[in-house]
């Protein structure tokens, strides 16, 4: 039978809690300003639009046809995707977590949540958002075998 060395056991767990690690810092920032964003909404649309000659002077049509959708959305729409956005972060960061724990729920939790984060990345064309998706993915995946089923 071949002998477990304690330093090869090690090393994979001190990998998941550093993947754990920084999937914490980023749901903590990101769910932060989604909140942020869900709470001010109303006075932030607001202010876009009695300031809206002023913002734009310096934009590009582009920029200025992208803030004007944004501006149409309103605050109810708004608030609506800011909530959606923090139960899925919340999905993610609570599946980092159990993962953390060594429960292999965690990683499915943490890949349902991604896989959200993935397609609208991918519809909205932010390649680089759907590429660190894609790596931590893979990354989760490579030391879901060592997680508890």
């Amino acid at each position: 039978m071949e002998e477990i060395n304690p330093l090869e056991e090690q090393i994979p767990r001190q990998r998941l809690k550093i993947l754990c690690t920084l999937t914490f810092i980023y749901s903590s920032i990101v769910g932060f300003f989604a909140l942020i964003l869900m709470l001010l909404a109303k006075p932030f649309l607001e202010y876009l639009g009695e300031n809206f000659e002023v913002l734009t002077s310096n934009m590009s049509e582009a920029q200025v046809k992208q803030l004007q959708i944004f501006l149409d959305l309103g605050s109810g729409k708004l608030i609506v995707g800011s909530g959606t956005y923090l139960l899925i972060l919340g999905l993610s960061f609570f599946g980092a977590l159990q993962m953390k724990q060594g429960k292999y729920k965690g990683f499915i939790m943490y890949l349902i949540a991604n896989i959200f984060f993935l397609l609208s990345n991918i519809l909205s064309l932010n390649i680089l958002m759907f590429i660190f998706d894609i790596v931590f993915i893979a990354l989760y995946f490579r030391q879901s075998k060592f997680l508890k089923r």
